[in-house]
């Protein structure tokens, strides 16, 4: 019989795995989505403003091309799932922020870390 970290772990990874989070499932499905997923949400909850070149800077080079990474950016947010924010100081900035429904998510895919 297996201890009860393992099945924790197993219920753990069903969760990750069974969740039916729409706006989860789209930055899951490539590495870079799901990497400006968390650098987007990791500012938010920081509250700070990062800028998109920011993001695109913090991303590992060796996962994809800048415009692939670009390309990422401006597919979330045409559905709605980022938000592009101008800088009232400098109109050149734009800020990129999760929208209410992708933060009202993830905290539930974040919660499937913690029901075990």
């Amino acid at each position: 019989m297996k201890d009860k970290d393992s099945q924790n772990t197993i219920k753990l990874l069903k969760n990750l795995l069974n969740h039916d989070l729409k706006l989860i499932n789209f930055f899951q499905s490539d590495l870079t989505k799901y990497k400006i997923l968390l650098l987007v949400m990791m500012s938010h909850y920081n509250d700070e403003n990062k800028t998109i070149e920011k993001i695109i800077d913090n991303l590992p080079k060796d996962i994809s091309s800048r415009a692939h990474q670009l390309n990422c950016v401006t597919d979330a947010t045409v559905k709605g799932y980022l938000i592009k924010e101008i800088s009232q100081s400098d109109m050149r900035k734009k800020y990129l922020k999760p929208s209410k429904k992708l933060i009202i998510e993830f905290e539930e895919y974040l919660n499937a870390f913690s029901k075990n």
